[in-house]
């Protein structure tokens, strides 16, 4: 059964799918094009999307965050989540589309209402004024052609994320259109890491998610220390039976990762 929710963002209603005990998001974007955008299997408390999971690994590793911040409500999979496995935790939703929380609110039943409905830039400038500070913030922000604004990859918008960040932190960002075989693009998101790494943190891990799959890869910044692949695959061990979780071995499987 599907239901419709009408934005003004978008020509045609977004699309809201419950098959069965998954629910699935689809959006038809301005060039008519229908995306599978996010999924929820209420059932199973979990998500297939590999860069949901890529970045949960690069939180399990530091600790469990208590205080996140998810930049662009778009994936409210990931709100879903965490509220499906960790007790008390905090979560801040910035996105222009006041559709997306009606979305979640109705279909996912998720429980926060910290929502911030405006600009990326002046929701944090908002945050920052209320001295609010978090340890997991995750970006995922993309405009109509589904690439990264340019604002989004300057220095300035990292240094407002800096400022809401406590010193004992994890940002990670979404980087689907990282694609390894375009040079071109390679060095558009290089910037970002520039910024990350030159600018502000020394550590940083760039996780690729299905190397052949431009679709599923995630930037995960300020580690604890510098690790090797085996690590990340014990150390999420660890934690998933600390959390009492179930092992998902797609979540290391085929991972590349890349340290500065």
């Amino acid at each position: 059964m599907s239901k419709y929710y009408n934005s003004k963002f978008y020509s045609k209603p977004i699309e809201v799918t419950n098959i069965f005990w998954e629910i699935i998001m689809i959006i038809t974007d301005n060039k008519d094009r229908e995306i599978i955008y996010t999924w929820y299997d209420i059932e199973e408390k979990n998500t297939e999307s590999n860069y949901i999971n890529k970045c949960l690994l690069g939180w399990f590793i530091k600790k469990i965050p208590k205080n996140i911040l998810i930049i662009w409500f778009g994936w409210w999979a990931f709100a879903k989540y965490l509220e499906d496995h960790i007790e008390n935790i905090n979560i801040d939703w910035i996105d222009i589309d006041e559709t997306m929380f009606e979305i979640a609110k109705n279909e996912l039943k998720v429980k926060t209402n910290n929502f911030y409905i405006m600009d990326a830039i002046d929701a944090l400038d908002k945050i920052i004024e209320q001295e609010k500070k978090y340890d997991l913030v995750l970006i995922d922000v993309y405009g109509w052609d589904w690439e990264i604004p340019e604002y989004f990859k300057e220095k300035v918008f990292f240094e407002k994320v800096k400022n809401v960040l406590l010193n004992d932190w994890v940002i990670s960002i979404n980087l689907a259109d990282y694609d390894l075989k375009n040079e071109k693009k390679v060095d558009k998101y290089n910037k970002i890491h520039t910024h990350l790494t030159n600018s502000f943190w020394e550590y940083y891990s760039h996780i690729l998610a299905w190397i052949d799959d431009r679709w599923n890869i995630s930037g995960i910044y300020n580690l604890d220390k510098k690790y090797k692949s085996i690590d990340f695959d014990n150390n999420y061990i660890e934690k998933v039976k600390w959390w009492e979780i179930e092992y998902d071995e797609k979540i290391t499987k085929n991972t590349v990762l890349a340290l500065n």
